[in-house]
């Protein structure tokens, strides 16, 4: 069961890509754990720099970090949902946006705040950690059951899983040049 009967011309493409954060459950809880695991240690490492402003960032480390927890705990709800028995309902179906330069934007109730402390965000972080881990551990290879993303279109557990993945690698590499540049004294 899907969403929507939405046909996205590049689906296929987008799907393949993912793919490259792991072909099984297996490949993928391994991913998703070593990059949870990165995040963790960037973001320690970001103590010092904790809320500057990064260069050519608009947010600071802690909003950097508290923007990955929402989205992580937002797919942790989502593929649990589609692991479940649970009902579909259909859900808007809102493209994420993007600025004048072509960067997506994150969407709302992903906006981080003004910054919250590490010692605020880590237990989060921790929680998130354990219930991505456990819908990695239980996601089947395939399945008719997708929930809309507004980038992707209609993707499975596994694939909202893999999407986890890949966003919080993209924001801790995003969250190690600004550090690397800060360290340096840009």
């Amino acid at each position: 069961m899907t969403q929507t009967e939405y046909q996205d011309p590049v689906y296929e493409q987008k799907v393949a890509w993912l793919r490259a954060f792991g072909k099984t459950p297996p490949d993928v809880a391994e991913r998703l754990e070593r990059e949870l695991m990165a995040y963790t240690a960037a973001a320690e490492r970001a103590a010092p720099h904790w809320h500057t402003l990064m260069p050519e960032r608009t947010w600071t480390p802690a909003q950097e970090s508290e923007h990955v927890i929402l989205v992580s705990e937002g797919s942790a709800k989502v593929a649990a949902l589609l692991l479940s028995d649970k009902e579909l309902r259909p859900t808007p179906q809102q493209p994420i946006e993007a600025d004048a330069q072509g960067r997506r934007l994150a969407p709302p109730g992903t906006i981080p705040g003004e910054g919250r402390a590490w010692s605020e965000l880590q237990p989060r972080h921790v929680a998130v950690q354990a219930a991505l881990m456990a819908a990695a551990r239980h996601a089947p290879e395939a399945s008719e059951r997708r929930f809309w993303h507004g980038a992707m279109g209609d993707l499975t557990a596994l694939d909202w899983l893999r999407m986890a993945a890949y966003h919080t690698r993209h924001h801790r590499k995003k969250l190690e040049a600004g550090l690397s540049a800060l360290e340096a004294g840009a």
